[in-house]
């Protein structure tokens, strides 16, 4: 049975202020996460041992602990700085560089965002570098550090910490998926109904954040299945179908979103719909009320033609008036009558 770890290493893990790091390592059946930087090299030509380095930022105050302890080439340190890179996997002598992308919703802005992570990994070390905090990585380092009665996730090797964060990291999908449902369910209902320009922009907006979202999730596919073809040297046999699930997982979140964006493009058609329809309402409104009034419009304008002498107005005997009122009265009464039989109003 593994050695149980100390109670203050089980405590939740804090949230990083930017640059710094958080240091777990594995060595002799013992978790640590309080090792001095300056035991780093031994413990990396360690075959044993196993080493996590944490950083949120972008690597710039690490560079030096990078480039001599864990000799990640120039190139590497380069690309973590870049704030928008595409997902890629980059297999080099020493180690694998992998860059993966999560996946967040803002409800009120309706904005996708998609935070970066680097990860490196070599025979016994694994790196992660973030600029942004990312709350499912807290909670793989909290499921680290706590103590437990079976094997640790650490005494497994590198490819199964790798596992266990790049599923984490896929895991953490579904539930933005799981809103991003309960909203188009919602703008179903809306769009029905209602016309305006607030539920049009928000189709444009969700539109938008889902091609983006689909944009960022595409390559990790690929990066997915590379790691499974393609990264033998770190990672054994009997781990691959592992990442294969991971794989599998991808490739069901990027077809949930591909079902998302034909669900906004129906939604957008019915919405288009929904206002044509009102306008063609308004336009028969307006056609009603305009047919009403011409007939009334003829007859008032035939005895207001500017004549010196009119035959009706020379033999009226007082009455003419208003038996002309009460015909336009009639006539009005008689096209609405016709109009709400036949259901135009």
């Amino acid at each position: 049975m593994l050695p149980q770890t100390p109670p203050a290493q089980a405590q939740p893990a804090q949230p990083l202020p930017p640059g710094s790091q958080r240091l777990i390592t594995w060595h002799h059946a013992a978790l640590q996460t309080d090792a001095p930087p300056h035991t780093l090299p031994e413990l990396l030509r360690d075959p044993a041992a196993l080493v996590w380095l944490d950083i949120l930022g972008d690597g710039a105050s690490q560079e030096i602990l990078l480039k001599e302890v864990f000799e990640l080439d120039p190139i590497t340190i380069q690309n973590m700085r870049e704030p928008k890179e595409r997902a890629r996997f980059i297999e080099l002598e020493r180690y694998f560089y992998l860059v993966m992308h999560g996946m967040a919703f803002d409800a009120q802005t309706n904005e996708a965002l998609t935070p970066k992570l680097d990860i490196v990994f070599g025979q016994n070390f694994m790196l992660t570098v973030h600029p942004e905090p990312l709350v499912w990585l807290d909670t793989l380092v909290d499921e680290v550090q706590a103590p437990g009665s079976g094997a640790h996730l650490m005494d497994r090797g590198v490819a199964v910490l790798l596992y266990a964060l790049l599923d984490s990291l896929v895991e953490s999908y579904f539930p933005v998926l799981d809103d991003l449902d309960g909203l188009i369910d919602e703008l179903e209902d809306i769009t029905a109904t209602t016309a305006s320009n607030d539920v049009q922009l928000r189709i444009f907006r969700i539109k938008r954040a889902l091609a983006e979202l689909r944009r960022v999730i595409s390559p990790q596919v690929e990066v997915a299945n590379s790691l499974v073809f393609r990264a033998g040297k770190f990672i054994p046999v009997e781990a691959q179908p592992y990442f294969a699930e991971v794989h599998d997982h991808l490739i069901r979140a990027f077809e949930v979103l591909d079902s998302y964006r034909d669900l906004m493009s129906g939604i957008l058609d019915v919405y288009l719909t929904t206002v044509s329809n009102r306008l063609n309402v308004i336009m028969k409104q307006t056609a009603i009320i305009a047919t009403i009034f011409l007939p009334i419009t003829f007859i008032t304008g035939v005895f207001g033609q500017n004549f010196g002498h009119l035959p009706q107005v020379e033999n009226d005997s007082v009455g003419l008036f208003w038996w002309v009122l009460a015909v336009m009265a009639l006539i009005t009464v008689v096209q609405i009558w016709i109009f709400r039989k036949r259901g135009w109003f």
